[in-house]
This record gives C-alpha cells, sequence and structure tokens, in this order.
C-alpha cells in the first residue's frame, strides 16, 4: 500500500470501529432498529464538516422512528449516488461465532463484525467519499443516500425516499450491495421476492395419546415437504444472466412451538423465501400454492392458513445500454483492466425500487459474496479502496 492507501485504510478501519458495535437491527426481527448508527453516521458527516445533510425520519407500524439520510455534494445537473443500508439481519446461532459479533475485529486485511460486509462497506465507501470529494471539482454531484430497512423490504427507507422527489430520472444509480470478488459482477437484474409465513393448526395434546391430537409439527413437515416438491417440479427454467439461474423456493425460519417434551403442537408456524426468475408471474406462483394448501386439507385434518411478509414482483431489468452502465464499466474497464460482466442475482437490493420507478440502477462492488448473513462475517479493506478508486474516476474531472 501507498500511504494514501495506508490513511485510507485508517480511515475505513476507525469507521467501522465506530459504526458496527452499535447494534441497527429492524423490529420485525427483534431490534429497536437504524437511529442510534443514524446518529453516530451525521455526527461522522458532521466531523468532516459536512453538515448540510438531510435526516428524512419515518415511524414505522411499532412506533419506532426509521432514520434516512441524505447528503449531495456538487452543483452538477446530474448526480451519482450511492445507496447503502445501514440497517443489518440478527445475529443468528451467537455458538457459530468465533468473534464478537458486534465489535469491529481486524485482522490483517479483514474487519469481522454483523453488517461488515451487508452493508458496512459500502457504509465506509460512502464516508470515504464523502472526505474526498467535498472539496473537489466534481464531473458529477456525489450523492450519498444511507437508509432504513433494507433487510426486511425497505418500506421505511428506499421506498420511503422514493416518494420525497429527492432522485431524478437522470441520476445515476449505484448500489454497492451485491458484487463478486474480482469486482466485475454489474448486476442489473432481480428476481421477484415472496416470502410467506405458513399457519399449520391441529390440536395440541399429551404426547402419549396421538389418537387424540393432530399433531401440526407433522403436518407442517408434510404439507413443507409437498409444496417444495411442486414448486421445484413446475418453475424449472433456466436464466444465465442469473449467478444462480434457477428460481428458488427455502422454507427458512421456524417459529417456537411447545415448551416441552412431552407435548404434541397444537400449532406450528414456518416461513418460505422464495427467489422467482422475472419470467414467472407472482400471482400465477400463489394460485399454485393455494391450490396446495386446498389439496393438502383434503387429506389431513389440519387447517393451514399464510400471509406475505414479502412480495415484490421483479421490475424491468436494466438495460446494458443505460448511462450508468456504459460509465460504471467503462470505469472498471479502465482500473482493473478487465471487462465487467452483465449478470442478474436472486438477492434483493434497493436498485429494484429505483427500476420500479422506471430508474436505471445497477448493483456492484468488490465483495466475497458468501460472507453475508454468515456467522463471522467480514469485509476486506482493499475491496473497499479499490472500489474508492473506480468511483473516484467516475467523478473526479482531473481523471482521463
Amino acid at each position: 500500500m501507498n500511504s494514501s492507501e495506508e490513511l485510507m485504510k485508517e480511515e475505513i478501519i476507525s469507521y467501522a470501529k465506530r459504526i458496527l458495535p452499535i447494534r441497527a437491527i429492524s423490529p420485525e426481527s427483534g431490534g429497536t432498529g437504524e437511529s442510534a448508527r443514524a446518529d453516530e453516521l451525521c455526527k461522522i458527516f458532521s466531523e468532516m464538516g459536512l453538515n448540510d445533510f438531510q435526516r428524512y425520519d419515518t415511524t414505522d407500524k411499532n412506533g419506532v422512528v426509521r432514520p434516512n439520510i441524505i447528503l449531495k455534494i456538487g452543483s452538477a445537473e446530474t448526480t451519482f449516488w450511492l445507496i447503502a443500508h445501514i440497517d443489518t439481519v440478527p445475529v443468528g446461532d451467537r455458538n457459530l461465532w468465533t468473534r464478537d459479533p458486534f465489535s469491529a475485529t481486524v485482522e490483517g486485511n479483514r474487519i469481522y463484525g454483523r453488517g461488515s460486509s451487508d452493508d458496512g462497506q459500502a457504509v465506509f465507501l460512502s464516508l470515504l467519499l464523502a472526505k474526498r470529494m467535498k472539496d473537489m471539482d466534481l464531473k458529477y454531484n456525489l450523492g450519498i443516500a444511507l437508509v432504513a430497512d433494507e433487510e426486511v423490504g425497505s418500506v421505511y427507507g428506499i421506498q420511503y425516499l422514493l416518494k420525497q422527489g429527492i432522485f431524478k430520472k437522470d441520476d445515476l444509480i449505484l448500489v454497492p450491495d451485491s458484487g463478486a470478488e474480482d469486482g466485475l459482477d454489474v448486476e442489473v437484474a432481480e428476481k421477484s421476492i415472496l416470502w410467506i409465513k405458513f399457519t399449520i393448526k391441529g390440536k395440541q395434546y399429551h404426547a402419549s395419546r396421538p389418537d387424540n391430537a393432530i399433531n401440526a409439527g407433522r403436518e407442517s413437515m408434510k404439507f413443507i415437504l409437498k409444496l417444495d416438491s411442486i414448486l421445484h417440479e413446475k418453475y424449472t427454467a433456466k436464466n444465465e444472466v442469473f449467478n444462480y439461474p434457477y428460481s428458488t423456493f427455502e422454507p427458512t425460519k421456524h417459529e417456537k412451538n411447545v415448551d416441552n417434551v412431552n407435548t404434541i403442537p397444537g400449532v406450528e408456524t414456518i416461513y418460505m423465501d422464495c427467489r422467482i426468475l422475472p419470467m414467472y408471474d407472482l400471482d400465477n406462483v400463489i394460485d399454485d400454492i393455494t391450490e396446495c394448501i386446498r389439496d393438502f386439507e383434503r387429506e389431513s385434518m389440519a387447517h393451514i392458513t399464510y400471509e406475505f411478509m414479502q412480495k415484490e414482483q421483479a421490475p424491468v431489468n436494466t438495460s446494458p445500454d443505460s448511462n450508468i452502465v456504459k460509465i460504471l464499466s467503462e470505469s472498471i474497464r479502465k482500473i482493473k483492466g478487465s471487462s465487467p460482466r452483465i449478470v442478474g442475482i436472486g438477492g434483493g437490493t434497493c436498485a429494484a425500487f429505483f427500476r420500479h420507478n422506471g430508474m436505471d440502477a445497477v448493483v456492484w462492488s468488490t465483495t466475497v459474496p458468501e460472507v453475508a448473513h454468515q456467522a463471522d462475517e467480514y469485509c476486506i479493506i482493499d475491496h473497499i479502496i479499490g472500489d474508492f478508486k473506480i468511483i473516484e474516476n467516475i467523478l473526479s474531472k482531473n481523471e482521463n
């Protein structure tokens, strides 16, 4: 590293040590929201002499304030936006972590901690750019949006901000929330998302008398396996644009049932996360789920209901010929010496909501894809510095 990169590394670590220990988990996932983290980020901006940021706070259905921060630097006609989310997922099984999830543990070129990768490295990148671009003559304005609620649907984050008229149709929108380790994946398409909560009701009874019970646990397993088979057998299309080219239907969260071993559960609650290729209409998938429930209830004494935790039909893809794709790709080729790949992903990001609003957006960063939402999540400092150089090349008028 040269002296400039060493200084950036020190700054990234200092940001991480201030931000990662502040828990920013949504109320829907058992947390208290992002307000404390947003307060610290505003403090960091103020320390940089950037006091003209704006807070766009809103209150969620739980009465919790959900904060969003907007900062714009420059006076050009067009703004180059970085959209980074400041919320994180919960820790999961704490026993799987070998480091404190709510500390920034620095080991060589890595920073460990919950949210360090998703989406901490985008936040650190935004702070680096803000500090270094604030006094420069820029080709485009630098816009930074630090948003809430991305992990559970973005209702109080980017969806809320899009209603405020902050972003213009001709702005350049970059969401550094996914990517590849070589930094060459430019994502222009996302799958549709369907999160479903199933409630299976049976009859609770003593475990020694199953003849008097309807075992909701057994019936839930039978139902989920039946539904899993039906969906995977029907929705088989393959699209090589996506880095996992098939639709996915995964049982995930399972809520607590009974407290003791010798009671047959009367109610089971289980969730499914579906990421569906854009060619399929979500309403058709839902019709198949409804039909599966009807068929299952003809054979079972259990009763099944469901509700959607998230339902997002995939928007029209960002065109590979759009300005943001061309400008980003040109900078990647110049700095990295390799041509980028145009891809789609299964994960949902803030970019989808821009696309729904008729605005071109891409998702790109240099990152380790396998670490998000995992125990011992980490980001790589050199990745952030490398991404800084690519965006600096886009923004600076002195770059050729």
